[in-house]
Formats: C-alpha cells, structure tokens, sequence
C-alpha cells in the first residue's frame, strides 16, 4: 500500500491550510488514495469544521474517518497541535459504515449487519463518553442528586444496586457508550472472526460536543463509525502489563506491583454506575486521597466544558478484578461534582473487592514501543499509543518513538485514548481481556494496523 502523511503543527487555520496545499502539490498526480484518516488536536479542534470542507473539496470519493486525538508523531517529529492526514492507497477493499443512536445494542446490531462477516480488520471509532450540552448536564447533576438520594435511602445491597441499574441505564441513553457493549455487539454481528481495533474516545481536555468523530465527512454524534478493509492488512492489540493471575489473590498481586500507593478497597456498583467506595461516594473518596484536592462545584465544571478545558485523565482509580477470568482493568476517578460515578464498561463481571491506586506506574516509556514486536508485515504502520503517555512521561515519550522506528520506518503514530479491542487471535492470557477474545483498557494499551 501507498501511504502519504500531510501534517502541519500550525494551529491558525490559514497558515495551516498553506501548509497542507504545499505538500498536496508535492505528490504525485498518479497517487489516487481510497481512504483517509483525519486527526485533529486540541489546538486546531475549533476550525474542524474547515478543515473537513477543505478535505471533502480534494478528496470527495475516498473513503474517510476523522476525529480528536492528543497529538502524533511524524517523521523525527512530535506534535500535540495542528492536524495530521493519512491519505492511503489500499489495493484491496475499504469501506466506512456508519450508525447513529442512543441505544448502544441497537446502533451496533445495526452496523455490524451492514458490515457482514467478510473484512478482514475494522477500525471501529465511538464516544466511550460524549460530552453533550450544558442543558444535558444540568439534567445530569439534577438526576445525580435524585438517584443519590434514593440510593442511600435503600437498606440493602441489593436495593441499592437496583437503584444504580435504573441509573445506568440513563447513563447509556445519554452518555456513555459501554466499551463492552459496542464490541460485544459489532463482533457478534460480524461473526466474530474479524479483528475489530475500537478507538473508544474521550479526550484530555473535554468540551461539548466532544468526541467529534467524521465518517465520510458527516458528524457521528453519539453513534459508531467503523472503517473496514479487505485485503492485506494486520491488527495487532497490546498492552504493557504481565500476564494475570490464576485468582483474585494473584491477580491483586500482580496489580500492587505494578502501581504505587495502592489499598485494598470495597465497592458497591451495577451496571456502568459505582455507587461508593468504601461506603462513601467515589469523588469524597478521592478527595481523602489526592493531596491538594480542589473543590468542583457544578458551574465550574460547566464552565471548564464550555471552555474546552475540563480534564477527563487522573492518575488515581480503581482496579477492578474479574470474577470469571482474574483479569483487572482499571477505571479511572476524575474530579467531578457526583455522587454516582459512571464507568465506560459494564461493572457486574467484578468482585466487590477492587484495588485503588494512585500516582506511579512501574512500567518505562520503551515498553509502550513493543507492539512493533508483534508485526508480520514489513509496509506501512499506523499505531494507536496510549495518550496517557504524554502526561507520565512527559520529555520521555520521545523514547517510545525513537523505539519504534527501530523496527519501522514507514509509520505514523497517534496518542489517543486507550484503544480497545476484539481480537480472536491473542495468545497472552492478557491482564485486560474482559471476557473472551474482548480487550477493554483504562490505560497500558495500544493498537497497530500493519498494511502490507
């Protein structure tokens, strides 16, 4: 496959542009890509809008998907602004499909129906939590405050975890697309044999209307866009962490070795809702853990989302311990004004018993590069890096790429939310398979699609 790189790290959008048009006139009028993919940064994230005409005018046939990410490194070149195209020409088939909606079992029967079983990778983009308008989150607190109080009203376990049901499901309807969920339904639809690399979104710095995700140049909103191959091309899921345990014990184990500051803890949860840790909500909880706590009352998180600078990372959160497996994924706790904590994955697969942590990973930055061990092919690479990354290693990240191009040199790599995965070719008994062959990350993985 043919694949050209267009990026510029300006963030005004005309300078931006001038850039862009010199390195299209640089290519060869032979070169006829079938497929884009489009990347926004923060910093150029407020002329998307732009860009996408400007792209949809020179390229109005290809095959296109589009969204946020963190940053990318092209060349001997890290970015976090501007924006960055990957224009391929694919010799076998690609297709994008798109489905919209507020029922998540609804819009990924529905794709994957469209889709069929005969691909040989997806590129599945979703809103893990899409960040609607001021008015929805006003509803949200005021639907926090009644669940809550209901929720403590409940004597027992178990009438409390109806009450968090109930909960979840205005969660879904609203915001969240459970990782668990989109997968589980997209690969049941498909056949369950096609790799499906999930690009579950939520960036750093949130603002409403946030995650945008392009397919063939119209907005998604809340919905699943998949772009589909056919031919020579080979999805690679990887995360940096050992091998799980054979129980919880070990499991648990193996988590504390991996984090500092961790404790065990107890949960009550159902659904995508976490109703307390140890017996208080999860925010008062993290305010008795984190060392210079800053009080979040509900206008100023409004005023951050309107301003695009609400942050949706956090080095605490919880590691939860798989009943049927002894996986652990990790679900991260933000500083937020709730009572009832939502979760981008269904939670009743869990023990109670969960581990929190706090601050340091044990792991370095050349881990993150190893994915480039699993390759088969010696083409082009796109590789989805855990954007977690940049905030923990800082300077150091360049590490993860200097690794990289050691083993490939035609490559474009994208910091972006964890990615996710079904993948029924795995072999590593890995430390985040939610269930089988379904991988779900809180963070410690990336993604790589080879074309040959």
């Amino acid at each position: 496959m043919r694949a050209e790189i267009i990026y510029t790290p300006k963030n005004e959008f005309k300078e931006a542009i001038k850039d862009i048009e010199r390195r299209l006139e640089e290519l060869e009028l032979s070169f006829k890509p079938n497929f884009m993919l489009l990347f926004f940064t923060s910093g150029s994230f407020k002329d998307w809008k732009r860009y996408n005409e400007f792209f949809r005018e020179r390229f109005p046939y290809v095959e296109m998907l589009g969204c946020i990410i963190e940053g990318y490194a092209a060349g001997d070149e890290i970015w976090t602004r501007g924006i960055v195209a990957l224009l391929g020409e694919f010799e076998g088939e690609v297709k994008v499909y798109l489905e919209r909606g507020n029922k998540v079992e609804e819009v990924c029967k529905r794709l994957g129906e469209r889709i069929g079983n005969e691909y040989d990778s997806i590129l599945a983009m979703f809103p893990a939590f899409y960040f609607p308008s001021r008015l929805e989150f006003a509803r949200l607190f005021i639907n926090d405050k009644l669940y809550y109080r209901r929720y403590k009203g409940r004597e027992t376990i178990e009438e409390k975890k109806e009450i968090l049901r109930d909960y979840s499901r205005y969660l879904e309807d609203h915001f969240v697309f459970p990782i668990d969920k989109v997968l589980r339904y997209l690969s049941e639809s498909t056949g369950r044999e096609t790799p499906i690399i999930g690009m579950n979104l939520m960036p750093m710095e949130a603002k409403v209307g946030t995650p945008i995700i392009l397919a063939n140049y119209k907005e998604v909103g809340r919905g699943v866009a998949a772009m589909c191959f056919k031919g020579k091309i080979n999805a690679i899921f990887y995360d940096v962490l050992p091998e799980r345990g054979n129980n919880y014990e070990e499991t648990a184990e193996i988590v504390k070795n991996l984090f500092s500051n961790t404790e065990d803890v107890l949960v009550i949860k159902s659904g995508i809702a976490l109703g307390e840790i140890n017996g208080i909500p999860p925010v008062e909880f993290l305010k008795k853990k984190k060392i210079g706590f800053e009080e979040f009352d509900e206008e100023k998180f409004l005023s951050r989302l309107d301003n695009g600078k609400l942050e949706t990372v956090s080095p605490y959160g919880l590691n939860f311990i798989n009943k049927h497996n002894y996986s652990s994924i990790p679900l991260g706790l933000v500083n937020s004004p709730i009572n009832i904590y939502p979760s981008f994955m269904s939670l009743d697969i869990f023990f109670d018993e969960v581990v929190f942590m706090g601050e340091i990973f044990k792991g370095g930055p050349k881990k993150y590069a190893e994915i480039v061990k699993e390759k088969k092919f010696n083409g082009f690479d796109l590789i989805l890096l855990d954007m977690d990354i940049i905030p923990a290693f800082k300077g150091d990240v360049y590490k993860v790429i200097e690794e990289i191009k050691k083993t490939t040199q035609s490559t474009l790599s994208i910091f972006t939310t964890p990615p996710s995965a079904y993948h029924p070719h795995i072999k590593k008994k890995s430390l985040l398979e939610f269930e089988d062959n379904m991988y779900i990350s809180g963070g410690f993985s990336n993604s790589l699609l080879e074309f040959n």
